[in-house]
């Protein structure tokens, strides 16, 4: 008898949590970031010294204005020449303050693919908040393939923008964006009272 009861209960309760709220199917909220300065008379593919400050800026910033990170990607690199490595150089400081990994998505080189295919689908962002850190000129790719078509291409020296995608309609319908000048955020209370383990360095 009891044996029975469990086996029509226990089913049931297992799916519960998706029934009440667990985690969505596609993300909570999707932040895009373009990696942080660079100099290009230098000739690399580093970030400038400017470039570390925003980025250090930035993993400040993110987890205190925007609530707590739960994912952090970056487009990839080339491991032979170092292309496009300024966007996983960008995430490092976030990753330090927040603990996370850092998952290094396939790109690089001239024919990779602009944006995963099927990510506002991927498991690995479900329910969650979730930074993506990404080459500027891809970056609109990566924003369609999230369900938000209209970004515009971004200025070779347009450093200072963050978009922020959030999903609070049913499953598949289009996020409610939000665009920040990163400037504007860095004088507001909630990255002026930012407890990090990051240090404090000067504003711009």
């Amino acid at each position: 008898m009891v044996a029975a009861v469990l086996t029509t209960i226990l089913p049931a309760l297992l799916v519960l949590p998706l029934a009440a709220g667990g985690l969505r199917a596609e993300p909570r909220q999707v932040i895009l970031v373009r990696h942080a300065d660079k100099d290009v008379d230098r000739g690399d593919f580093n970030l400038s010294p400017a470039g570390l400050l925003r980025a250090i800026r930035l993993g400040r910033l993110l987890p205190a204005c925007f609530g707590p990170v739960e994912r952090l990607g970056s487009y990839g690199f080339n491991p032979g020449s170092q292309k496009n490595a300024r966007s996983y150089q960008t995430a490092v400081p976030l990753a330090v303050a927040t603990g996370l990994p850092i998952r290094l998505f396939s790109g690089g080189e001239d024919d990779s693919p602009a944006a995963p295919a099927d990510l506002r689908q991927d498991p690995w962002l479900a329910g969650r908040s979730v930074v993506l850190v990404w080459e500027h000129r891809r970056l609109p790719a990566l924003a369609a393939e999230l369900g938000w078509p209209a970004m515009a291409a971004i200025a070779d020296d347009a450093f200072d923008d963050l978009v922020v995608l959030r999903y609070d309609g049913a499953p598949g319908q289009p996020p409610t964006v939000t665009r920040h000048q990163q400037s504007a955020l860095l004088r507001q209370p909630c990255y002026q009272r930012a407890v990090s383990p990051l240090p404090q360095v000067p504003l711009p």
